[in-house]
């Protein structure tokens, strides 16, 4: 019989892959992937909001915006501006 699972067993955005979030339409460039990475890590972290990511990464809101859009990126439970 299996023991109850752990906390430590939740598996939540920050741990999938970044091509799970992204829907890019041409291949990335070798400065665009950590780029990329660098976004979602800051987009998957709990509670974090837009303009929390970019003073982080050291962007304005709307260069995050463009930069979600450029690269595809969909987080769930992100609501996108239209």
């Amino acid at each position: 019989m299996r023991a109850a699972a752990s906390r430590a067993d939740v598996v939540d955005a920050r741990h999938l892959p970044a091509e799970v979030f992204t829907g890019a339409r041409y291949r990335l460039s070798r400065l665009q992937e950590p780029e990329r990475d660098e976004i979602l890590r800051c987009l998957t972290e709990p509670g974090t909001t837009m303009g929390q990511a970019a003073r982080q990464l050291g962007m304005s809101r709307a260069t995050l915006y463009r930069k979600t859009a450029r690269y595809g990126i969909d987080v769930p439970g992100r609501t996108h501006r239209s």
